[in-house]
């Protein structure tokens, strides 16, 4: 019985310590974490599967925020955030390094990173926003278990910066949902 009263404890702990995004945590539920972004000036564009979109500005600049939820218990899990789509490589990999290193700064060295081009393409051959739109550009840095938070800073095929932040008891928890479901459907 101590056990698990330690083990609740330190759940609750852990959970109110989330870390946020634009000062909003990453964990509780989608009604109540929607309603504290559109405190801050984010605009609900609509809902999705176990989630919903926002837009808005943060740090002056404009994001497309997509928060994901939990299938059973509904509890908010991941915030996703695009920044805007860029038309060059050199601004898009601007965008990349300068978050890239802002991570950095407040997380340590990542865990893990790729930066490279597929075949046929390499840096400097003229097409690497072709590499990036054919998904043949890999630039990503993880940091992951970080006080309940695990975060990636990413290029995406969309040419753009990608943010990812993560609950990890939430994230958890969608795994044993997900499980779940899977077990019952197959």
């Amino acid at each position: 019985m101590k056990r698990l009263l330690t083990a609740v404890a330190l759940f609750f702990v852990l959970s109110a310590n989330a870390q946020v995004f634009d000062g909003v945590p990453v964990s509780g539920d989608l009604t109540t974490t929607i309603a504290k972004f559109k405190a801050k000036g984010y605009v609900f564009k609509k809902f999705v599967d176990n989630g919903a979109i926002l837009t808005g500005k943060v740090s002056f600049r404009d994001v497309e925020l997509y928060i994901f939820v939990t299938p059973f218990t509904k509890k908010v899990f991941k915030f996703t955030i695009y920044l805007e789509e860029k038309d060059t490589w050199s601004s898009l990999r601007f965008d990349y390094e300068k978050y890239y290193t802002i991570f950095k700064e407040k997380y340590g060295e990542p865990d893990t990173e790729y930066s490279f081009f597929s075949s046929p393409y390499e840096s400097g051959d003229g097409y690497e926003m072709t590499a990036v739109k054919s998904g043949k550009a890999t630039f990503s840095a993880f940091w992951l278990n970080r006080d309940n938070l695990s975060v990636v800073v990413s290029i995406s095929k969309w040419n753009q910066v990608e943010l990812t932040y993560e609950n990890d008891i939430n994230t958890e928890l969608r795994a044993k949902e997900v499980k779940i479901i899977e077990n019952k459907s197959f």
